[in-house]
């Protein structure tokens, strides 16, 4: 211990005597670090942890681009939503849309973010509930009102209700309506940073989601833009 404390003193002296030298011993190291944090989080987010939606690299989100290349603000009709699940172009397609919405029925009301998805989207992005279920076609059918029932985020559920799994089955009114809850999402679903999940009827115009055939995928890249 003695002789590592001999070697620490040296080596500060060596330092003060040469202050650029040091400088530029400070330098390398923060430079070398900061490259080696960079691509570990690059190794991990792409290799050790990605996206945990199934088959993300399938995944496209649609939009609408003029002649000039610029994107357009607006979405998908349903007309146009139905029309391109009815062809052979893409697997699979979920529209979406999103609103700030706010718990009512309690002493205190909470903003939350609502995500509002077709009946297939849950099933579409294909990552399993952790408590309970997520819904299905069969609470959203095509051209009916969707059922009143939603899907919480795992951090919603654990600021609002304390992680108590005994939510399941009960309701939880949003903006004086009152819904089912069916499951609780895992941790790491994080879809637009929803807290709540709801099913979407199809009307007005939407922002939309494209599953390319993996087989297909070179060739109906260009297909997630429309």
């Amino acid at each position: 211990m003695q002789t590592l404390l001999q070697d620490f003193r040296f080596s500060l002296r060596q330092l003060r005597k040469s202050p650029g030298f040091t400088l530029t011993a400070i330098l390398s190291l923060a430079l070398g670090i900061g490259a080696t944090v960079s691509v570990f989080s690059i190794i991990y987010s792409v290799l050790v942890n990605p996206w945990p939606y199934a088959d993300a690299n399938h995944i496209f989100q649609i939009n609408f681009v003029d002649k000039s290349g610029d994107e357009d603000s607006w979405g998908l009709t349903g007309p146009q939503i139905r029309q391109l699940r009815q062809t052979h172009a893409v697997a699979d397609v979920v529209a979406i849309n999103n609103w700030n919405l706010t718990v009512t029925g309690k002493d205190f009301p909470e903003d939350v973010r609502g995500v509002y998805l077709t009946g297939n989207g849950l099933q579409f992005l294909g990552v399993p509930a952790m408590l309970g279920r997520y819904f299905v076609a069969s609470d959203a059918p095509d051209g009916q009102d969707p059922q009143p029932v939603a899907v919480l985020s795992y951090k919603f559920w654990q600021r609002h209700y304390n992680g108590d799994p005994a939510v399941m089955g009960k309701t939880i009114e949003l903006v004086h309506k009152s819904y089912t809850i069916l499951g609780i999402l895992p941790p790491r679903f994080t879809w637009y940073d929803g807290d709540v999940f709801l099913p979407l009827k199809i009307e007005q115009a939407l922002r939309a989601f494209a599953q390319v055939h993996p087989r297909r995928s070179s060739r109906n890249r260009i297909l997630s833009k429309v």
